[in-house]
């Protein structure tokens, strides 16, 4: 047996943990994408779904996969471990510490250059894997099952030094949740305190299938004034509903007859419609109170989708809270789910 088996060892429980973290709660994975700025690269509902398995079957084929295919399978763990560490390391050097949830949803602590570390290990991990890869011909289960007496010792012994570290670490964390909880217990919480706030909520049943991400890093400007305002402070604002539109676009004009009487049933959000150039805000022709914002070049909207007339909702929560859609009839039956959701009478 080499030693190096070890680092394949670290690599393959790595894997499954991580895989099987993300599998349970796919939300984590496109609210990571979200946060580390890496949606204009990466599909995010896609790489959600596929990243979690991916883990687990290469962590698989690292355990079972013997001579040439394993090597291969330690290639694909360099190239997926230099790709996590470079992520990583480029978030902290733009000065971004939101979470990575490298662990699913359970792991939601905010990068640090304790991460960049633990992910350097990894790194080098996963180089000895390869090496330890090219240098037997049997694969790490039949490593394993290879020891003699004195292997096991120094497997046990690296396993109960990998589980006192992990306890310790675990013992230290537990003292936040235990005093986010009892702080909890105490707040009261009346059921219309999110509507108070404006807040859109989906009904439970809805939600199942629905993942809700972090509202994107992107901007409005406020037209006549230059100003430029995130989606994240208009939503901390007051929840809200942006619908983009064009003025010379028939379905979009059927949606903006409605928008004024969607904010007069709808007076907890405010319900604003996007347009692509200043030139064309003037064009709406809607009543002062609705307030109008241009997104120029439609950078803003590519991040939802492109056509109009198109609908997302933003919560207060900072998340989105349903959309996008896209065409005049969802736009429609979109508002008046929402309405649904607020109690409010359609006809």
């Amino acid at each position: 047996m080499t030693p190096l088996v070890l680092c394949s060892l670290i690599i393959i429980i790595t894997l499954l943990a991580s895989g099987v973290a993300k599998a349970k709660d796919r939300a984590s994975t496109a609210a990571a994408i979200v946060n580390l700025d890496l949606d204009r690269w990466l599909p995010f509902k896609a790489v959600s779904r596929v990243l979690p398995a991916g883990e687990i079957v290469l962590a698989l084929w690292l355990l079972l996969a013997p001579g040439w295919l394993g090597v291969l399978g330690g290639i694909a763990a360099v190239l997926l471990f230099a790709a996590y560490f470079g992520v990583i390391l480029r978030a902290l050097l733009a000065g971004n510490t939101a979470s990575c949830n490298c662990f699913g949803g359970a792991s939601t602590a905010p990068i640090s250059g304790y991460t960049l570390l633990r992910n350097l290990a990894l790194l080098g991990a996963a180089v000895g894997a390869l090496i330890g890869g090219m240098a037997t011909d049997r694969s790490a289960l039949g490593q394993l099952l290879a020891l003699d007496a004195a292997g096991w010792l120094w497997l046990l012994g690296a396993a109960l030094a990998a589980l006192a570290l992990w306890a310790m670490y675990r013992s230290e964390l537990l003292a936040e949740p235990a005093a986010q909880q009892v702080a909890g217990s105490q707040q009261t919480a009346p059921a219309q305190t999110g509507e108070e706030q404006g807040e859109i909520t989906q009904s439970e049943q809805a939600e199942e299938d629905y993942i809700r991400l972090p509202i994107p890093f992107a901007a409005l400007t406020r037209p006549y004034r230059g100003e430029t305002v995130s989606l994240r402070e208009l939503a901390a604002q007051q929840a809200r509903v942006l619908i983009w539109v064009s003025p010379g676009c028939t379905p979009c004009r059927k949606v903006l007859e409605r928008v004024e009487t969607w904010q007069q049933k709808l007076p907890l959000l405010k319900i604003n419609p996007v347009v692509s150039t200043e030139s064309q805000v003037s064009q709406l022709g809607l009543p002062a109170e609705i307030e109008v914002f241009v997104d120029e070049q439609s950078s803003t909207e590519r991040l939802f989708g492109l056509g109009t007339p198109l609908a997302v909702a933003l919560g207060a929560d900072g998340l989105v809270a349903g959309g996008p859609v896209i065409g005049s009839g969802d736009v429609e039956q979109f508002m008046e789910d929402i309405m649904t959701e607020f109690g409010v009478n359609q006809t």
